[in-house]
């Protein structure tokens, strides 16, 4: 298998890396992800970094944006679970 074949059949992100990307894009805190995905604090800001080169965003929100636009989280999981929005 080539390499660029090899290239298209990896995921992007890994499931842990998107769910922490996701948890950012809902306004959650590093330690809320933390707790929701059992992992450490600052696992969770090492996995978002990784997003960061992965994607090539220049921060988070713009991560957010690239992820959305390319299919990888879908917009409206963001807003699932929150009652305030409308």
């Amino acid at each position: 298998m080539s390499r660029k074949a090899r290239d298209r059949d990896t995921p992007l992100l890994t499931p842990l890396q998107s769910a922490v990307l996701l948890g950012h894009a809902r306004g959650e805190q590093p330690s809320q992800i933390a707790d929701q995905l059992q992992i450490g604090v600052r696992d969770v800001r090492l996995h978002l970094r990784a997003v960061l080169v992965a994607l090539k965003a220049v921060n988070a929100t713009h991560a957010v944006g690239i992820a959305c636009a390319r299919g990888l989280i879908d917009s409206s999981d963001i807003l699932k679970g929150d009652p305030d929005v409308r």
